[in-house]
């Protein structure tokens, strides 16, 4: 029973489609979605603003941290099951550009923002009054921004997670145990440069494991004292 054990745990993921495009009209307008199960992978290469992810000139001292919603890539992902489901970004500069060449990266510090469920439906009514009636003095979060760490006001369906703000490293990894359901990722850049860079290139990678059952957990840790233990002899 040991060794199909260890072997499914070294088997690689299966791989899995990313489609370009919304699968429901209204709301966040994503730019790609993925349907994840079991053990799988999906890759997506594309290009975001610099300044996507955060950009310090949209909010000041004590306000909530913005990103923006149009610079930034909305991705929409569901989990068949329970699943321990990791984010991977890293620059990418083989991006194309049309006309041709490739995308620069060198601005690309991957950062992004989870939240629980899809957003599709129309702005919540008290957010759409002020941004008709109070244009001298918009909220911070409006449908041109959003919160990048807690909840975004125009998209009450969204319950935040986790976010990882980074404007020191080429890539970013984080891994945590969901449950099966849709989820709202967003990646951008979040580049301290006080120029404005081009649009730069990323890749990224969703990876999905089956959550371990407690009685799997324990029987791996055991046969890996009992390796131990014969190594030692």
């Amino acid at each position: 029973m040991i060794l199909p054990i260890l072997a499914l745990a070294w088997a690689l993921p299966a791989s899995a489609a990313i489609t370009a495009g919304d699968p429901n009209a209204g709301g966040v307008g994503y730019a790609f979605y993925a349907t994840l199960s079991g053990q799988e992978t999906a890759s997506q290469s594309n290009h975001v603003g610099a300044w996507s992810w955060q950009d310090q000139s949209l909010f000041g001292v004590g306000e909530d941290p913005v990103g923006w919603t149009h610079t930034s890539n909305w991705f929409a992902i569901t989990l068949q099951t329970d699943s321990v489901f990791t984010l991977s970004i890293e620059r990418d500069t083989t991006v194309p550009v049309a006309g041709g060449g490739f995308r620069p990266a060198d601005h690309m510090y991957p950062s992004f923002t989870i939240w629980s469920g899809w957003d599709n439906d129309a702005i919540p009514d008290d957010v759409a009054l002020a941004l008709e009636y109070a244009a001298a003095d918009l909220p911070v979060q409006d449908h041109h921004t959003y919160n990048n760490d807690g909840a975004v006001v125009w998209a009450e369906d969204l319950g935040y997670l986790d976010s990882l703000g980074n404007n020191s490293l080429e890539s970013v990894s984080r891994t945590w145990n969901l449950s099966a359901g849709n989820y709202s990722i967003v990646i951008g850049s979040d580049a301290s440069s006080e120029t404005s860079p081009p649009r730069q290139g990323y890749r990224a990678t969703f990876t999905t494991a089956p959550v371990p059952e407690p009685a799997t957990t324990a029987l791996a840790a055991l046969t890996g004292l009992a390796l131990i233990a014969r190594r030692r002899r």
